[in-house]
């Protein structure tokens, strides 16, 4: 019967395929699961691109990959993830980002419940939910539990996990250790990159608020970001003196996740490592250009309490308004 909550269940597996930011917001409903059929191995299966959010979870049976983000996938391929499917024996797939081949595997390994969102070939989904979060009404997480409803259960405020490894943090010490950073003052995280473009604060504007912020004396600002962002992070950092530090390049994900955890505040723009702080109870101050569609921080901000959003046009963030943030945070 429609949404009536499915008996059996013995083996589940929940698909995110895309970028980090995506998966790390789908994690609620990993521990949703376990409440809901205890003693269910739940499986994950995720881009290797964003394996290493879920790949160190104790919770986890296992971790998948399938790739839909790096490349275009042809439908064949829907053939090969069935069978990797079948033989696992799932009795129940999640499919989280709407995806035709996705959706088809699911359907050809013969998983007898199949929830997702009614786009992309959702005709092969036997339980589904029309697909309203463009609308931005709620956050994303919300909408991935909410989902739940159409196998009849309810589940909220189930926030993001991120585990932190003890050799990870190990490392991360050792990084900051011989970049000069003092353990006895307040980290400060700056992520002035994004993927896009569009969604980065002006560099001058970084370089301004890093300067304000360690005037202020008995802090250590710290810049991320990729190796490919390594370049913007020079760019800012020259010249500020020995209390700014330009680590760009140098973390993976799990090791990211560690220095996150350790820091007082991250400063970021709309990105995935910002959902990364907030799964780490880290606090966060984020940047959201109010003119670029489908970046609204009601869907796609900071989940948990204690985060600032500045969400306006990017010209119209001011250098002060954030250091203010900044400085209530750290009060």
């Amino acid at each position: 019967m429609r949404n009536t909550k499915p008996t059996g269940i013995k083996s589940i597996a929940i698909l995110r395929t895309d970028r980090i930011g995506e998966v790390q917001l789908s994690t609620p409903i990993i521990e949703a699961m376990h409440r809901a059929f205890p003693g269910a191995q739940v499986t994950f299966i995720t881009s290797p691109y964003s394996r290493d959010i879920v790949s160190d979870r104790p919770d986890l049976a296992g971790v998948l990959s399938f790739d839909t983000i790096e490349r275009r996938v042809p439908l064949w391929e829907a053939f090969s993830l069935a069978g990797l499917l079948r033989k696992k024996r799932f009795d129940m797939a999640i499919i989280l980002n709407p995806h035709r081949v996705l959706h088809l595997a699911c359907f050809l390994a013969g998983i007898r419940y199949r929830l997702g969102f009614d786009r992309k070939w959702g005709f092969l989904l036997n339980r589904k939910a029309r697909d309203k979060r463009q609308e931005s009404k709620m956050h994303e997480v919300e909408y991935n539990l909410r989902l739940l409803k159409r196998i009849g259960i309810e589940q909220r405020n189930i926030p993001p996990f991120m585990p932190v490894l003890s050799k990870s943090a190990f490392y991360v010490g050792g990084i900051l250790q011989q970049s000069g950073v003092s353990g006895k003052n307040k980290i400060i995280a700056v992520h002035p990159g994004s993927s896009n473009p569009k969604k980065r604060w002006p560099k001058e504007n970084f370089r301004k608020l890093i300067k304000d912020i360690i005037s202020t004396g008995s802090v250590d600002v710290v810049l991320i970001g990729d190796r490919d962002e390594k370049q913007l992070c020079n760019e800012i950092s020259e010249g500020l003196g020995k209390s700014v530090h330009n680590l760009a390049g140098l973390f993976t994900i799990r090791k990211l996740t560690a220095f996150l955890k350790a820091v007082e505040l991250l400063i970021t723009n709309d990105n995935g490592p910002m959902h990364i702080a907030a799964a780490c109870g880290t606090k966060v101050v984020a940047i959201f250009n109010g003119n670029l569609k489908g970046s609204n921080p009601t869907r796609w901000g900071p989940y948990g309490e204690g985060h600032t959003v500045l969400y306006k046009p990017m010209n119209e963030i001011s250098v002060e308004e954030i250091y203010e943030a900044v400085k209530k945070i750290l009060a």
